[in-house]
């Protein structure tokens, strides 16, 4: 395992493909992919003559391609040739009662997958960024350094803050420039992470490796036994997709279709392609985050053995939920506590059984990939001697509270594809990513809530400050969407008026609202946001969330 530092000064992380475990599926996933460049040469071929004009036309998107012909094609051999990477922990410098954390925004080079140098953005480093850990109730100050060559933001994802330390797309750091982030985080201990939030960019900033994770640290948690080693067994897993060129180069939205959410063919843990953890033999807490821009992971381990869910979002659950699969949209987060006390010698490997669930998650079957269809492996879990002090799976955690609402039901409606497919496409993309790595084509109007397009002149929601409402989420799409939004967490009270499943019966920010689905979310507002600093809702596709489907609030 690499120390901190060690970890900071190798240039080098790393991303995935599927490498199928027998021939015949590996035939099955190739059959799928060719069929996938077939419809999109015939579509380059008709100059998508067809194909302007298509209102409401949401289900030709994504067309189940397989990735562009420039892709790379994955390794038929070799997975789980390299080590996981555990990204350093930022405690802080005390100073007169205040921690003092930094964290600079710069280009550098990575080998996300092994023997390919790939150009990346990341925070303190190469690629992704350090955890921060922050004590609950403690007051923290971030400098924010962005030595890249374009304006970005970073925005605190699940952090209970105000509209101004937020993050969101109105606080821009101009290129060269520093933003002074200071807050208190009065919340349970949780799992959050941070990522870039500019409007019309967030998919690239993204996609080109700026994301992190932030853990709040709470006495509460750190009194129930359950495994507090970082790096040993207690690690974050933060899980992403990536597309790559044969040169490394990092490919973003290089056809239309992409727009309807950006999936790649290589699988990232910690920013390496499939890489192998050395476990001990001990229960071990796993905080999962899915970072990628659209892809969605069923993950499961190849023996269907039960692992137990522990937090959501953003706290820990009342008791351990038991489960053989966990399904996490973009920007979800859960922690599952795994059993592997009997397992010393043996190896088993997390991956994503998304064939059973993610192909029928939208009406149109090609918005679905080979991928989506027959799933793909993540990580190698090699299970060595128990470490450290043992940890153990308590059976009561935290007490809930139950929310009550002071004010009228808000409601949403989420649609898909609108207006002109090929709104944008005539111009030349920005290459001014790392390597030169396309921007792609941010600022259609595709997708809306409450049939409006993200317009950052106008405010779309006004909340009064210190209320509890319920929010109504209604999907009128064709496809699923995970509806985030900032300054709060939520519960879940109802899916198509039926109680969620136990393992979301707790603090949440991120919700997958299914075609057709109505579900209802409960949450307190007490973090102030003014008009020249709204809080953001969108769907955290964020190809979607790039192309219209977000909107503002404020709370006062």
């Amino acid at each position: 395992m690499k120390s901190p530092n060690e970890h900071q000064t190798d240039q080098t992380a790393s991303t995935s493909a599927q490498t199928p475990p027998d021939p015949s599926r590996r035939k099955a996933l190739l059959a799928l992919g060719a069929l996938g460049f077939a419809a999109a040469g015939h579509a380059r071929g008709a100059g998508m003559g067809s194909m302007t004009g298509m209102s409401g036309m949401g289900g030709m998107a994504g067309m189940g391609m397989a990735p562009s012909q420039s892709a790379t094609a994955a390794p038929d051999a070799g997975v789980f040739r390299r080590a996981l990477q555990i990204p350093p922990e930022l405690h802080g410098r005390a100073q007169n009662g205040v921690l003092h954390y930094a964290l600079r925004m710069a280009a550098g080079r990575s080998m996300l997958v092994d023997g390919l140098h790939t150009a990346t953005w990341g925070y303190n480093g190469a690629v992704l960024g350090p955890t921060l850990r922050v004590p609950r109730g403690k007051a923290v100050h971030i400098a924010l350094n962005n030595a890249l060559d374009q304006s970005t933001t970073t925005h605190w994802h699940g952090a209970h803050v105000p509209g101004d330390m937020d993050g969101g797309p109105q606080s821009l750091i101009a290129p060269g420039g520093q933003r002074d982030e200071h807050f208190t985080l009065q919340q349970p201990a949780g799992s959050l992470w941070y990522h870039p939030h500019p409007d019309t960019r967030t998919g690239p900033h993204v996609y080109a490796g700026l994301g992190g994770m932030l853990l709040v640290d709470d006495p509460a948690d750190q009194h129930l036994g359950l495994p507090q080693q970082y790096g040993v067994d207690d690690v974050p897993l933060i899980l992403q997709d990536r597309r790559l060129a044969p040169d490394g180069r990092l490919l973003y939205m290089t056809n239309m279709m992409d727009r309807m959410g950006m999936k790649g063919d290589r699988f990232l843990v910690n920013g390496r392609e499939q890489p192998f953890w050395n476990a001990p033999a001990q229960w071990v807490r796993l905080r999962l985050l899915n970072a990628a821009n659209a892809r969605l992971f069923n993950l499961a381990f190849n023996d269907g053995r039960t692992f137990h869910v522990i937090a959501t979002d953003a706290g820990l659950l009342a008791r351990p939920v038991p489960v053989r699969s966990l399904l996490l949209a973009p920007s979800e987060r859960a922690e599952i506590l795994v059993d592997l006390r009997r397992d010393q010698g043996r190896r088993l490997v997390l991956r994503s059984d998304s064939g059973v669930v993610v192909p029928d998650l939208s009406s149109m079957p090609m918005d679905a990939d080979a991928f989506d269809h027959h799933g793909f492996d993540l990580l190698e879990l090699r299970v060595g001697p128990p470490v450290g002090t043992s940890a153990r799976r308590p059976e009561r955690m935290v007490e809930l509270p139950t929310l009550h609402a002071d004010a009228p039901v808000r409601r949403f409606t989420l649609q898909g594809m609108s207006g002109n497919m090929m709104d944008g496409m005539t111009s030349v993309p920005a290459n001014s990513g790392p390597g030169g790595m396309s921007l792609g084509e941010g600022g259609a109007r595709l997708f809306s809530i409450n049939h409006h397009h993200m317009n950052m002149a106008r405010i779309d929601q006004r909340v009064r400050l210190g209320s509890t409402e319920i929010w109504e989420v209604v999907n009128q799409g064709h496809m699923a969407h995970p509806f985030h939004y900032h300054s709060t967490s939520f519960q879940i009270l109802s899916q198509n008026g039926q109680s969620p499943p136990a393992h979301e019966v707790g603090w949440k920010d991120t919700v997958l609202v299914r075609r057709g689905d109505t579900v209802r979310l409960i949450a307190h507002f007490n973090q102030a946001a003014g008009d020249a600093h709204p809080f953001m809702f969108h769907c955290h596709i964020l190809e979607h969330e790039d192309n219209g489907m977000m909107g503002q609030f404020t709370v006062i």
